[in-house]
């Protein structure tokens, strides 16, 4: 099953060496408590078999990325971000959904992750693509102090990962 492409020339794949700094550049666009360069090219060393990082490409360039955790078969989506140049196009929903779909081919069944309670945009994509808020985190963004809303997938066998 495959999620449509939001353009013919998007492309879903791993994250190289050589997209770090255009990620890092994402990052610190995306978040007011980004990873540094060094974390993440640390985090994309290889060092924890666990940890799975996606791009989408547009023309050959990172404008998208996803990092998840999956630990048998439970994922923990840990960052995911888009351009803020690229945001709204659907480029967010197609790497997400390949993300997820990957997720359930290597035998997660399970996933979840954690949204600022003031990203409304992000949370209405989680909705789209079948997940659920389950908890909020009081205080758990230690920058200012921000609720976490908890979102979570409890059987992606069951999630239409196809539109």
């Amino acid at each position: 099953m495959r999620f449509k492409k939001p353009f013919p020339e998007i492309e879903f794949d791993h994250m190289r060496q050589s997209d770090l700094q255009i990620v890092a550049d994402i990052e610190r666009q995306s978040f007011s408590d980004p990873w540094s360069l060094s974390t993440l090219r640390e985090a994309i060393g290889g060092k924890n078999p666990h940890s799975h990082f996606h791009v989408a490409r547009l023309n050959q360039v990172p404008v998208a990325y996803v990092n998840y955790w999956l630990i048998l078969d439970e994922a923990h989506i840990v960052n995911f971000a888009v351009s803020p140049a690229h945001r709204r196009k659907g480029l967010g929903k197609y790497l997400l959904a390949e993300s997820l779909e990957c997720i359930r081919d290597e035998g997660g069944r399970q996933v979840h992750l954690e949204v600022r309670r003031s990203n409304i945009p992000a949370q209405n994509l989680y909705c789209q693509l079948g997940f659920r808020l389950v908890h909020i985190r009081r205080r758990y963004y230690q920058d200012n102090d921000e609720d976490a809303c908890v979102f979570h997938i409890g059987n992606l066998l069951e999630v239409d990962l196809e539109a």
